[in-house]
């Protein structure tokens, strides 16, 4: 059981890496071709392909702790990214509106990260399971395909709608969300291959140790 469960603590760690990376580098806009995104959009769908592969090794319960993990280490950044920006630098420390412009984030915006990820990472997991429960289909690249696209437009719409909303046009806000759906959609699409090669190697490693 040793190797069940350090696979779970690594699956986990890196689960909360890519949430907090995600939370930092949030604050940059990019540009892929004609759309503008968050920095974060080239590494979030990378959270719910490992939020899949918890679920499909260890099951729904275990997924959404994991999924209590990230929320709440997201929250302690929250915390200490207040801190960072509240607490008076030395005199001889010279570089505090560098950190104060990294880690100043507005009210808005983190509840609708908040908002966003907790809606998003349980939808995934629903979504996920739902064609297995139905329709009795275990490919998992299918499955993984059909909760990203369900998922990937529940946090687009929660998180652009959360932050933004009334204070740009709708026809902005609309770009906004097919922007930043489009781009996780294909990002999600290519982890597809990856989370079943992951699937297939972690039961065989586990189902060999027992």
């Amino acid at each position: 059981m040793e190797k069940y469960y350090e696979k779970l603590i690594t699956l986990s760690g890196i689960f909360t890496a890519v949430i907090i990376i995600s939370n930092i580098i949030a604050g940059k806009l990019v540009n892929i071709g004609p759309f503008v995104i968050t920095l974060s959009v080239l590494i979030y769908p990378l959270s719910f392909g490992i939020s899949n592969i918890v679920f499909e090794i260890y099951g729904e319960k275990i997924a959404k702790k994991v999924i209590k993990i990230g929320f709440i280490s997201s929250l302690i950044l929250v915390i200490y990214s207040y801190i960072v920006i509240l607490y008076p630098p030395a005199s001889i420390f010279n570089k505090n509106n560098a950190y104060v412009a990294v880690f100043n984030s507005t009210p808005r915006i983190i509840l609708a990260s908040f908002f966003a990820y907790l809606s998003a990472q349980y939808t995934n997991v629903w979504a996920f399971n739902l064609p297995k429960r139905l329709f009795k289909i275990n490919n998992v690249i299918f499955r993984n395909t059909f909760s990203m696209v369900i998922t990937q437009l529940v946090d687009s719409i929660v998180f652009v709608l959360v932050s933004f909303l009334w204070t740009y046009d709708l026809n902005v806000l609309m770009n906004m969300v097919i922007s930043q759906y489009i781009v996780k959609l294909i990002l999600s699409s290519l982890n597809s291959p990856i989370i079943n090669i992951s699937i297939q190697r972690l039961k065989k490693d586990l189902a060999f140790e027992e």
